[in-house]
């Protein structure tokens, strides 16, 4: 759905997308989260509790998935993000819990979760442990050398272990939140160079800021609900559309990892 109006003068429109900030985060949310149960559904194995480390963007979209087929618990060490969560969800900051888990994620990407936790936490009794890459196609060195998930995935003891990978725009990580801004950025390139359009605007700030500096979550949740675009143009156009075409861009997948 488009949402238009006139804009200075009765020659120019200004065209506000269907598509909120949130929509884009939860689309990419949802890519990830298929792939991931897709793939703990096809090992045919029994996931009474899951503990998912890193409450963040895909944390937080995959804690509320599971929670359908297991009881779920996010462990972070940021108090405010227990805010974006279900209720029914237990938030906790301690690390011990990854021990009782019959499936692990961690998505803490860089600087996160480290060999030497998962070296004493994540024991055979740990039957599934999965980490999500936070590279992508567009890694450039300096962010490959800084990943250390195979150490992670070499120091844990389960029995089934994977990667949960993500790509297509061609990004230095595979962030739901990275990936959202390059949704937005990307479109409003292609956007401009239509004929008739004068200026438009991405729904683009310093998400991340606002959550773990200003730790303000009532804030985060109102700019999730701002326009993705905002064009100025002489004629209508459908910037549902230019979104929706690099939405499908993103492809996510989990690769098994030799146990």
């Amino acid at each position: 759905m488009i949402i238009k109006e006139r804009g200075i003068t009765e020659e120019v429109f200004t065209l506000y997308s269907g598509m909120m900030v949130g929509d884009i985060v939860n689309r990419i949310g949802d890519i990830k989260c298929d792939a991931t149960l897709n793939w703990v559904e096809s090992l045919n194995v029994d996931v009474d509790e899951t503990v998912i480390v890193g409450a963040y963007l895909t944390g937080m979209k995959l804690a509320n998935r599971l929670k359908e087929i297991s009881k779920v618990t996010v462990i972070d060490i940021h108090p405010i993000l227990k805010s974006l969560l279900d209720k029914n969800i237990a938030f906790t900051d301690d690390l011990n819990r990854i021990s009782s888990a019959d499936l692990v994620i961690d998505t803490t990407g860089l600087g996160g979760l480290s060999p030497e936790t998962v070296m004493e936490r994540v024991s055979s009794d740990v039957n599934i442990f999965l980490v999500e890459d936070p590279t992508s196609e567009g890694s450039d060195s300096n962010i490959m050398a800084k990943s250390n998930i195979m150490q992670r995935l070499d120091l844990a003891n389960s029995n089934y272990k994977g990667i949960i990978k993500t790509s297509g725009l061609n990004t230095k990580t595979s962030g739901t939140m990275t990936l959202t801004i390059e949704v937005l950025r990307k479109s409003l390139e292609s956007i401009l160079k239509g004929k008739g359009v004068l200026y438009g605007v991405a729904g683009m700030n310093f998400y991340e800021g606002v959550l773990f500096k200003e730790k303000d979550c009532d804030k985060f949740l109102r700019l999730m609900q701002e326009p993705a675009l905002i064009t100025s143009s002489l004629q209508p156009l459908s910037s549902d559309d230019t979104l929706e075409m690099n939405l499908l861009k993103i492809k996510s997948w989990v690769d098994n990892v030799s146990v």
